[in-house]
């Protein structure tokens, strides 16, 4: 018995404590494992751990072949809550990536470095994302992985950020939907609860959307706002939006913020633009039906303004692991 308690007390001075996050905090204690999880199971196949995606968009738009996949489409990302002393406005940077399971690789969403962070209010929360750079393939489960930091303003030292929201969660949209659908995540970490506005999108092919002005210019002192919907979700994706400034191009291209959505095969794509000055909106829309290959395009008028939407189509390989 004495040598029985003489290995007990051994044994649990060498176990270290259990980390009261697991607890307090799960989803950040989960997020900081998270890193060498990954890196132990697909690390040896997938390369680092911090590599994106290296399947692109497009890959069989010219190429027969592919099939129809169910996707995860992300509408918005925004703070829907914040604690901890934290006070609005936040100025914020860092990431936010997919990982689905063609590649296990970062498909980023978001991404901010320090010195170009993003300014949220209580009335404007949402971030401005830049991705997907390819479209989403909902099979087993997607991971969501965030690491957004809080900087007081510009010419503080780094020493005095925040760690606002880390997050590695898997999403699993169960049971599987016949139809598309959105859904609302909540997941709260560290300082913010986060809400995502997502879409279970069935039967889905890729969408990867061009703009260019061909005759004239952007009506002058209008904001511009360019977006996508499908027929079966009354949501849409906002690919670009000039804010509360007028939209300035720069050549004959307008540099989307986000080219690539996902469309049911069935359905439809709405691709819409917004002209704004004052209280005058004017709205324009140009309707899609989905390919499973190839492009095409059409032709809208806004004031002078004559622009050429390009949707360039794709399904899925099969083989892609």
């Amino acid at each position: 018995m004495e040598e029985y308690a003489k290995w007990k007390r051994e044994k649990d001075a060498a176990t270290p404590p259990p980390d009261p996050e697991k607890w307090e905090d799960p989803y950040a204690f989960q997020a900081r494992s998270f890193e060498q999880w990954w890196t132990r199971i697909f690390g040896w196949r997938y390369g680092s751990f911090n590599d994106e995606t290296k399947i692109p968009c497009m890959r069989l738009t010219n190429t027969p072949g592919g099939s129809q996949r169910s996707t995860l489409q992300v509408f918005s990302v925004k703070v829907a809550e914040i604690h901890g002393g934290l006070q609005w406005p936040l100025f914020v940077f860092g990431t936010v990536a997919l990982r689905d399971t063609e590649d296990h690789n970062r498909n980023t969403i978001f991404d901010r470095d320090r010195d170009n962070y993003q300014t949220l209010t209580e009335k404007d929360p949402c971030l401005v994302l830049t991705g997907p750079v390819r479209a989403v393939i909902l099979r087993d489960r997607v991971y969501l992985q965030v690491s957004l930091y809080a900087t007081n303003a510009r010419g503080t030292t780094e020493s005095e950020d925040k760690e606002i929201s880390p997050l590695a969660v898997p999403f699993r949209s169960s049971p599987m939907p016949i139809k598309s659908i959105l859904i609302t995540e909540h997941y709260t970490s560290r300082l913010t609860a986060l809400e995502f506005a997502l879409g279970h999108i069935t039967y889905s092919v890729e969408a990867t959307i061009c703009v260019e002005i061909i005759h004239g210019s952007w009506p002058d002192g209008f904001r511009g706002q360019f977006a996508a919907r499908t027929a079966r979700i009354d949501k849409e994706v906002v690919l670009l939006d000039s804010g509360g400034v007028e939209l300035l191009v720069a050549g004959d291209e307008v540099k989307l913020s986000r080219h690539v959505v996902s469309v049911e095969c069935d359905g439809k794509l709405i691709v819409s633009v917004k002209a704004l000055r004052d209280d005058k909106v004017f709205l324009y829309e140009l309707d899609f039906t989905p390919q499973g290959m190839g492009t095409c395009n059409e032709i809208l008028d806004i004031g002078p303004c004559r622009m050429k939407v390009t949707v360039a189509w794709s399904l899925f390989d099969v083989f892609e692991t």
